[in-house]
């Protein structure tokens, strides 16, 4: 795979953050943009993010998902338009229906199964069916409030009980979130919407409880949250909300995972409000496992930053999503996340698996002329290459990388060659006639099945 081509569903903080990250890394490359808002259609995607195209093509923002989100012109999709799955189902379902892997930014899709198990069997079937992966991830949940407290307790024999707090700064997300925090609405206001269940705070505590539960084999009988406002005693402004002095900041919100015995397992406080220094509030994540006989304790100050960490997270996830096994998998079904400073592409040659199982869809190379065969006014850096055929289709037994291999292809032939550890993404387009290539292709074709179109 020369690069990685990615689409993007949604423009926003996020969105075009993501774009951002990925047009200054190399092996990676913006194929198609996608959003609702007028202002951004039409837009060229570089251009709008001030950034050199370095040669690559030209991207304009589109209101048309089927013009960006196509297995011929993408690998992956990001999905970065809503928190919920139920909001993101649909979108979803679409793009595994056209063969793409997707990474969704909403909250719930960290682990989507804890509020939404009809909806994800459902996602996980089709991204099965379609031979494509799907994952839900950002900084929380996603990293700090769930997956770190887990990484940490591997170095535990046991762990009695679990707290952990994330006082951070909502300055650098969009409308959507200031929306979901009542960032600027009044006291009353967020005790009418609370008594009338229509504010939603911090999303995805559910998520996080399960995925530590889920993670270290333990089964919690039930979650109970808190709310509670945070109220400005100063004028605040970000770029996406505001905050006039006596109205809400943002929202105090708390979970306890209660065993059946009725004690707390993991206690998550969780103050989110924009500019918290502006009255001296410092930013920070703190973790406390309480293991038998010490504490294990984890100090980040100032916070894992909100924005550039949920960014840097889905964009890092790249190269292991679109080597996961198919189906809707979590964080902890992958490798740990890391930051990718080398050729993202190249990432994907770290974990190709080197033995596939019967009716696995694998690539197979035929050798159609040796070297020795070919033309001899050839190039002398490709003198010595042989000609060879890719093939797509289905093992018909269990086979190792290197070995000679039939496959079925969806055109219902039989082709048998070398099995290969081969990316199963479009590696090429079409560019102009050319009969002399026509030619050629008539020619392996005929090699290959014995002619025929």
């Amino acid at each position: 795979m020369g690069e990685i081509r990615v689409a993007l569903w949604g423009f926003g903080a996020m969105g075009s953050g993501i774009g951002r990250m990925i047009a200054e890394k190399e092996g990676i490359v913006i194929t198609g943009v996608c959003d609702t808002w007028d202002r951004l259609i039409g837009q060229e995607v570089y251009e709008y993010l001030k950034l050199d195209r370095k040669g690559r093509q030209k991207v304009v923002i589109t209101g048309d998902v089927t013009e960006v989100v196509r297995q011929d012109l993408c690998d992956i999709v990001i999905l970065a338009t809503d928190s919920f799955v139920a909001a993101q189902f649909d979108k979803i379902m679409f793009c595994l229906n056209q063969g793409v892997h997707v990474i969704s930014t909403a909250e719930e899709m960290a682990w989507p199964w804890a509020q939404n198990k009809e909806l994800a069997d459902q996602i996980d079937a089709l991204a099965k069916k379609r031979k494509v992966a799907v994952l839900g991830t950002g900084i929380n949940p996603g990293f700090v409030l769930d997956y770190l407290i887990l990484a940490l307790s591997g170095t535990c024999e046991h762990v009695n009980s679990i707290k952990a707090a994330r006082i951070n700064d909502l300055a650098p997300f969009g409308k959507a979130v200031m929306e979901e925090q009542g960032v600027g609405i009044s006291v009353e206001e967020f005790d009418r919407r609370i008594a009338e269940d229509s504010l939603a705070g911090h999303v995805g505590f559910p998520e996080s409880m399960e995925m530590i539960a889920s993670g270290m084999g333990v089964k919690l009988a039930d979650i109970e949250q808190t709310r509670e406002p945070i109220v400005t005693h100063v004028d605040r402004k970000s770029a996406y909300g505001e905050a006039k002095k006596g109205s809400l900041a943002g929202i105090r919100q708390q979970s306890y995972g209660l065993l059946a015995n009725g004690d707390v397992f993991i206690h998550l406080d969780h103050p989110q409000q924009i500019c918290p220094e502006d009255e001296g509030v410092h930013t920070g994540d703190y973790i406390t496992l309480h293991a038998p006989g010490y504490d294990m304790n984890l100090s980040i100050v100032p916070e894992t930053p909100g924005g550039i960490g949920t960014i840097a997270m889905v964009v890092n996830m790249i190269p292991h999503v679109l080597m996961a096994k198919p189906g809707l998998r979590s964080m902890l079904d992958l490798p740990v996340p890391r930051a990718i400073l080398g050729n993202f592409a190249k990432q994907l040659e770290r974990g190709k698996q080197q033995t596939f199982k019967e009716n696995d869809y694998v690539v197979i190379m035929q050798v159609i002329l040796p070297a020795e065969k070919r033309a001899p006014n050839l190039p002398s850096d490709t003198a010595k290459t042989p000609l060879v055929a890719l093939t797509k289709g289905w093992l018909l037994e269990g086979a190792k990388v290197g070995e000679t291999v039939t496959v079925r292809t969806v055109c219902d032939r039989e082709v048998t060659g070398t099995l290969t550890n081969r990316s199963l993404s479009v590696t090429h387009d079409y560019g102009d006639y050319v009969p002399e290539l026509q030619v050629v292709h008539r020619q392996v074709r005929e090699l290959l099945f014995g002619g025929g179109k």
